[in-house]
């Protein structure tokens, strides 16, 4: 039977590998030709001399 230290590093590293599989999924069902959604802010900055 393996040490405490082993068993936490494979359950940790399996629910990673869990989360990564999940994310991978769910973004490869994403389209990408969506409408943006939300209010695109644009800005412009003048430099002020301090002089």
């Amino acid at each position: 039977m393996p040490d405490t230290i082993t068993m936490i590093n494979l359950v940790w590293t399996a629910v990673i590998a869990v989360m990564m599989t999940a994310t991978v999924t769910l973004y490869q069902d994403r389209n990408e030709t969506q409408a943006v959604k939300y209010t695109q802010l644009t800005s412009q900055h003048y430099g002020q001399p301090y002089y």
